[in-house]
């Protein structure tokens, strides 16, 4: 599995906030979990339906992690 950290690293290199970031495999979601909790836009294509049905459900969490990061920000 990749991990966020990982994928927040790869997404604040190669792209800007409000741009979007395309991933033509995106599993249970997290490389669209990760540029969204950071202020972009995400396409994601996933063809098994399990795997869609999860990233669902991840993508909900996608707004608190940007809360909680921005509150972050604020504080520094």
């Amino acid at each position: 599995p990749l991990q966020l950290d990982v994928i927040d690293r790869i997404v604040e290199l190669y792209s800007n906030p409000n741009e979007v970031v395309l991933t033509p495999f995106m599993g249970v979601g997290s490389e669209v979990f990760s540029p969204v909790s950071m202020g972009r836009k995400a396409i994601g294509i996933e063809l098994k339906d399990s795997y869609y049905k999860q990233a669902i459900l991840n993508m909900k969490e996608a707004e608190k992690r940007f809360k909680a990061t921005e509150k972050q920000a604020q504080l520094l």
